[in-house]
């Protein structure tokens, strides 16, 4: 295990850089305000359709929810294959879009081909977001989100979707104003970056129990796409038995599944703190272990929980996922850790996916 220690770790150092690189982004997107307070004027009376593929796709969830509670712009998040495959049912003729690419690298062949099948048969314009700014896709958008970003060497996305997410929540910032929200963007690395480290001791001790071998992860509204990323990460980096679902949908079925080897993470709300922890109380009946994230000022409705992570009280639903999701992030690395496995070097994956198909004999992505 030593050529994957903490020290030599690429994820490991990937994952605990990433607050600074929102503070880099965030100077840099300053910067931009005025271009982008046009983008906003400009389509906020369109419906913003949030799109990607993997890591990339429950980034979208999370951004379009958010997106949306900030600004009142009716957004969507769709998985850019649908696109390709039933764009009718994405995109109707009577309303007018903007559809919002999402792409680490800017090459991901079903985000590329998505765009240019929009931009091309529906003549809808595209907002690109990617943390490459000479990638295809922000070079054949009409607008784009960049920032400065130290490139990911990590097969596993993650301070990419942080970061990405972060230049979203900015853009819709400038349609809010709110004093409070800007200090909160201003203090949000550093608070971020210190829940992470406190709390890093008690990651590892989760992920240490050997006894759990399935995990489950809940959230609701934008937590969701939050939820889903977390069971992909512990997935991709420790090969290890994951699910996600709408928080309050896990009585309906799926916990049929959970047994005294499940941990059930439950990424609390602001908005449903009180179904939620309810439901936290139902899963202790089941022999499972849980695992609550939730806001400090949440009155400890979960204080019984086998792991309880506090974050600061004032961030709420807007900002919690920048505090949750790192913790999240190293949930997964310490698992693969735990079995042994190299989380630099997952099974079976690639940083970015292109293909060519054998109907359109496009090579722009190889």
């Amino acid at each position: 295990m030593k050529n994957f220690e903490d020290g030599f770790s690429i994820t490991y150092q990937e994952i605990i850089r990433q607050q600074s690189g929102w503070k880099k982004a965030l100077e840099d997107l300053k910067k931009e305000k005025i271009k982008h307070l046009e983008i906003l004027n400009q389509f906020k009376d369109k419906v913003w359709v949030f799109t990607g593929c993997g890591t990339s796709f429950y980034l979208a969830q999370t951004a379009s929810n958010l997106f949306e509670m900030l600004t009142g712009i009716p957004t969507k998040a769709v998985p850019s294959s649908e696109i390709l495959i039933y764009p009718k049912l994405v995109l109707n003729p009577v309303t007018q879009y903007l559809l919002v690419p999402i792409s680490r690298s800017g090459t991901s062949t079903e985000v590329v081909k998505a765009a240019q099948k929009v931009k091309k048969e529906f003549s809808i314009p595209i907002l690109a977001v990617s943390c490459d700014a000479n990638s295809q896709l922000i070079k054949n958008s009409d607008f784009n989100l960049t920032f400065p970003f130290e490139k990911e060497q990590s097969v596993v996305m993650t301070g990419s979707f942080t970061t990405m997410l972060l230049s979203i929540i900015h853009l819709a910032s400038l349609l809010v104003d709110d004093e409070e929200l800007v200090n909160k963007l201003k203090n949000l690395a550093d608070e971020s970056h210190r829940i992470m480290k406190k709390f890093e001791s008690r990651i590892m001790e989760i992920a240490n129990d050997n006894n759990l071998n399935h995990f489950v992860f809940l959230g609701q509204g934008p937590f969701l796409g939050l939820a889903n990323e977390a069971a992909l990460k512990i997935q991709e980096m420790s090969i290890s038995l994951s699910q996600s679902y709408h928080t309050l949908e896990f009585r309906h079925g799926p916990k049929s599944t959970a047994s005294d080897n499940t941990l059930i993470t439950i990424l609390l709300s602001e908005s449903g703190k009180a179904y939620e922890a309810h439901l936290a109380d139902d899963m202790k009946t089941l022999g499972t272990k849980t695992f609550i994230l939730q806001g400090e000022n949440y009155s400890n409705l979960c204080d019984k929980s086998h792991y309880l992570i506090n974050v600061p009280a004032n961030y709420g639903d807007i900002f919690n996922s920048f505090m949750y999701l790192p913790l999240l992030q190293l949930l997964g690395y310490y698992k693969a850790l735990s079995k042994n496995i190299n989380p630099d070097n997952p099974k079976n994956l690639s940083a970015v996916v292109t293909f060519e198909t054998k109907y359109d004999g496009d090579h722009e992505n190889q």
